[in-house]
């Protein structure tokens, strides 16, 4: 008894010879898509390119499932139980579900929400690499991953931690620094609508995509015509 799944990848299923993760539990498709949708907001590696995307697919579910040694395993495909008669075979491609194999059914299963299912991923993972139910909200309303927000989120975190500092979101009123190699480059914050920030930059409004992070911090993104987008976090206030 179980509720098994295998994936891989289009490639090794095809060639019958790649790596594949087993999943004796949690093999519905609401649980593999959560799988995959956290990767993604993590911003790892994807395995069909690398192979620490593997690592990390295979740390996250089984950070999840806990230390029972049946419930998940990592193999080439063709020592892997396929024709498992539960959910067969998910295939992945940029952390996305794009095919089944052993699998014939129009019934999937559908019992945790997405975002619910994130949230219990999340909190599964070492505290020190947990996103934060709120910021997981604020990718997937935005469309963003973590690397958007900032490159080492992990780090960042961690070393606010270490130096004690508390942090705050951002403040009606308040003015931020955009570069603190150009003072004079400055917003001023008008209203926080849900998730986003209405601010003002040159004497034009702009509302911009807001993410809070797990400490209370918040971050924006503004547009850039060289880089796409830079960040602004709300420890840069410079005028109360």
């Amino acid at each position: 008894m179980g509720n098994r799944a295998v994936i891989t990848t289009e490639e090794s299923f095809a060639k019958n010879s790649g790596l594949g993760i087993y999943l004796h539990w949690n093999g519905g498709r609401d649980s593999v898509q959560g799988f995959l949708e956290y990767c993604r907001l993590r911003a790892f590696r994807r395995p069909e390119n690398d192979d620490y995307g593997w690592a990390r697919l295979a740390q996250v579910i089984g950070n999840f499932m806990g230390a029972d040694g049946c419930s998940v395993g990592i193999d080439d495909v063709k020592c892997l139980d396929m024709d498992n008669g539960d959910n067969g075979v998910y295939l992945m491609k940029d952390w996305k579900i794009v095919g089944r194999r052993f699998y014939d059914s129009t019934w999937e299963q559908d019992e945790y929400g997405l975002c619910e299912f994130l949230h219990y991923l999340d909190k599964a993972q070492p505290e020190d690499q947990q996103l934060g139910g709120d910021m997981i909200d604020c990718l997937i309303h935005h469309g963003k991953t973590i690397s958007d927000v900032y490159w080492n989120y992990s780090y960042e975190i961690n070393n606010r931690k270490e130096e004690g500092l508390g942090c705050t979101g951002f403040k009606i009123g308040s003015y931020y620094s955009l570069n603190e190699k150009q003072p004079d480059q400055i917003i001023r914050v008008v209203d926080k609508p849900y998730m986003e920030l209405i601010v003002e930059k040159d004497g034009k409004e702009m509302t911009l995509p807001r993410f809070q992070w797990k400490d209370g911090r918040e971050s924006i993104l503004i547009p850039d015509e060289m880089r796409g987008h830079i960040s602004i976090d709300s420890t840069k206030e410079v005028i109360a």
